[in-house]
Parts: structure tokens; sequence; C-alpha cells
């Protein structure tokens, strides 16, 4: 099983509601493997999430500035 085949499967089993820890259980690939992918998806999610909180503050600071006050 390919990296990005089992990134597919995780993301599958994470939107539907299970934790990394049952997705640990239910992924049959070496424990490595997974292990790698799980810390990819975090990063990027971490990384991902960090950058919509920048944007959100952005566009509040700018509704600020365009009120007036």
């Amino acid at each position: 099983m390919d990296k990005l085949h089992l990134r597919g499967q995780l993301t599958q089993l994470l939107n539907r509601g299970y934790t990394i820890e049952d997705v640990r259980h239910m992924i049959t690939a070496p424990k490595s493997l997974v292990d790698q992918v799980i810390a990819e998806y975090m990063h990027d999610s971490d990384s991902n999430q960090q950058h919509l909180s920048t944007q959100h503050n952005q566009a509040k600071y700018a509704m600020h500035l365009g009120s007036g006050r």
C-alpha cells in the first residue's frame, strides 16, 4: 500500500468521524508507514488551520479599518 492511498484512506475515515487511534487499528499497513502518514496529515492540517486563522484575523482587521472607527 502506498502513501497516497493511505492518505486518502486516512482522510476518508477521519471525515467519517473516526479518531486517529481508531484509524491506527483499522488500516492494515506497516506501523511505521501509518505513523508517517498520520504525522504528515497532522502537520498539513495544523498548517492549514494556521493559514485560515491568519486570513480570518486579516479580514477582521480590514473590516475594522473599513468601518471608520
